[in-house]
């Protein structure tokens, strides 16, 4: 019983920070959506081979960069978020943050304040933390097409109790 406490408390933490995250940018990605819609007008009306070679590179390099950029940005939103998400959490977290992972993984390190004194089971929560990712992870997607997301809770003392990494994929498998 104290598990499935802990797991649903635990579940549910992580969601609220991760919605938070994922709607902050959603005008964000509007915004950025009509400007390449304008961008391509305008390159629609260049005529000769060398500009359209010379202009999808610069796509590409705008497509990149743009995701970047949304990266960067969601990253700073959802950091923003951690002092509140720890005074939501009751004092259960010490240290909630949120960095910049290798090829655009988002990773949240929850830090327990006390050692909670039972062993969390990575492979049994990763499903729950899945299913409530699906709409953050589908929403972030249309900025940042290979966004990941890895959660990972620390003891007190800094030894991890869970590494859980949640993709595309995995969400995709959700119906």
């Amino acid at each position: 019983m104290k598990k499935k406490i802990f797991t649903i408390l635990t579940a549910t933490v992580l969601l609220v920070t991760l919605s938070g995250c994922g709607n902050k940018d959603t005008a964000t990605s509007s915004s950025s959506k009509s400007s390449i819609s304008e961008s391509k007008k305008s390159d629609s009306s260049k005529s000769s081979e060398s500009s359209k070679s010379s202009e999808s590179k610069s796509n590409n390099t705008t497509s990149n960069t743009n995701s970047t950029d949304h990266f960067d940005t969601m990253i700073s939103a959802a950091q923003s978020q951690t002092e509140q998400i720890k005074k939501q959490s009751g004092g259960t977290y010490s240290d909630i943050a949120v960095e910049k992972g290798d090829n655009h993984t988002i990773i949240y390190k929850y830090t327990y304040a006390k050692d909670p004194g039972i062993e969390i089971d990575a492979t049994a929560l990763k499903p729950t933390l899945v299913k409530g990712m699906k709409p953050v992870i589908d929403g972030i997607k249309a900025m940042v097409p290979d966004v990941k997301i890895r959660v990972i809770y620390l003891k007190p003392d800094k030894t991890e109790l869970a590494n859980i990494l949640i993709t595309q994929s995995d969400t995709d498998a959700v119906n």
